[in-house]
């Protein structure tokens, strides 16, 4: 159950505050856009004792803005295009996606 209302999430994701714009294009389905909340911070991966730097981009979003989502399915941000590889729902209304940058 969701613990905010449609307005409260539109609010946390407005492009003016935290969000950014986004096409979602499910596989086989029709491109839209919504707005996204991008995170694409570095980390530092331990590769046999040593440190290898790696990205890692993460959306988070409405979960009623991505009907049918599966693993594949393409993000454009900043002109710059990921696949969904990790889809984590929350059970509140809000989504996280682990992106691979295409």
């Amino acid at each position: 159950m969701a613990l905010e209302t449609a307005s409260d999430l539109s609010a946390f994701f407005d492009t003016d505050a935290h969000g950014v714009s986004a096409t979602f294009t499910p596989s086989g389905g029709s491109a839209s856009t919504i707005n996204v909340i991008f995170n694409n911070e570095y980390e530092l991966i331990d590769v046999g004792g040593v440190g290898v730097e790696s990205s890692a981009p993460v959306v988070t979003c409405k979960s009623s803005d991505l009907t049918g989502i599966a693993q594949g399915d393409q993000f454009v941000i900043s002109s710059i295009t990921y696949k969904a590889r990790i889809v984590r729902p929350d059970g509140t209304g809000i989504t996280e996606i682990v992106l691979e940058k295409q």
